[in-house]
């Protein structure tokens, strides 16, 4: 374990901020983490996976960066039909996920190509193409940083939902950091989760009728390469906000007066909107000022052309959340975190 000193963090955030920070640590195991609590127990700490949905607001941070690097993964428990996988929170998700396509366990494939570590997967409850970590997470294993103990919370614990768990909540945030998780995943199955239309129009492109896992996962790779940036060619944090939820009324409403928003249906009282087709209503898709970008492609992604600050990003986010709220009455929150 080695302590550096007035760090750029540039390469440790996927927008490419030339940040720095006052230290910066990479722990490699529960005993380098108690060490830095003793060394240094009152500095503030700031928990990095990839820095793939982070955004520093400022060019300095004047505590500790404290980088997971745990690795590990392996099989708990299994029999003919279902397996328990623990994996550490310093590994890569989707190198994680692609072990467990290669093993033939099922429940992860939706999820592939996320940037990011497995620590990070559960505390934004992380999501795509119809699946979510919280279909297949058992339990989370955390370092309780107060009591120095190690804890672990169930599924129904971390009040796992749409891109939210307790460990966002404010009282929580730096409270506990992540060791490992857990995830219960199947041996067999019937039929995949292709029910998303890109999907299903992917596999159709690719003339797979009765699709494999493997099928699958290749499908999520071409859709992704076509749609999303690569941050490393341009800074990004993958979404930048979050689809807002509105009453089936509303939505009717909106649909009415603005017949391009779209949205799709999640209960008999509630629509999930598509914060793309209402960044595209107000005019942002594909806008560009100074190095700041709306992602011409998906305009819930920002961009950084490469000498962007995070204040030069944020500024533009909130104008964006502005004019939604002017225009539609909605308010539009963010996915990535902000980092004074």
């Amino acid at each position: 374990m080695f302590i550096k000193k007035h760090f750029s963090l540039k390469k440790f955030n996927t927008f490419g901020i030339n940040v720095y920070t006052r230290y910066f640590v990479e722990v490699k195991s529960i005993g380098e983490i108690q060490k830095i609590f003793d060394i240094y127990p009152y500095i503030s700490k700031l928990f990095l996976g990839n820095g793939s949905n982070i955004l520093f607001l400022k060019n300095y941070y004047p505590g500790l960066v404290m980088k997971m690097g745990i690795k590990g993964k392996k099989v708990i428990k299994e029999n003919d039909d279902q397996v328990i996988v623990q994996a550490y929170a310093g590994e890569n998700w989707n190198e994680f996920v692609n072990w467990t396509i290669k093993k033939g366990f099922i429940g992860l494939e939706n999820l592939s190509f996320i940037p990011g570590t497995v620590g990070a997967a559960p505390i934004q409850n992380i999501g795509a193409y119809g699946a979510e970590v919280k279909d297949s997470l058992i339990k989370v294993q955390v370092y309780e940083i107060d009591n120095r103990k190690i804890r672990e919370f169930t599924r129904e614990e971390c009040k796992l939902k749409y891109r939210y768990s307790f460990f966002k909540q404010p009282h929580y945030k730096n409270k506990f950091l992540i060791l490992s998780v857990f995830f219960l995943l199947k041996k067999k199955y019937k039929q995949l989760n292709t029910y998303y239309v890109e999907i299903q129009e992917e596999l159709e492109n690719m003339n797979v009728k009765i699709p494999t896992i493997h099928d699958l996962n290749q499908a999520i790779f071409n859709i992704r390469q076509r749609k999303l940036p690569n941050p490393k060619k341009i800074g990004n944090a993958g979404s930048f906000f979050i689809n807002p939820t509105v009453g089936v009324l509303d939505f009717k409403k909106l649909k009415h007066q603005y017949p391009t928003i779209t949205g799709y249906k999640i209960s008999n009282k509630k629509v999930k909107l598509s914060a793309n087709s209402l960044i595209e209503n107000i005019g942002w898709k594909g806008k560009k000022i100074g190095n700041v970008g709306v992602y011409e492609k998906k305009p819930i992604i920002l961009v950084n052309y490469g000498k962007a600050t995070g204040m030069d990003i944020y500024s533009i986010s909130e104008t964006i959340t502005k004019n939604i709220k002017k225009k539609f009455g909605i308010s539009l929150s963010t996915e990535v975190d902000f980092i004074q």
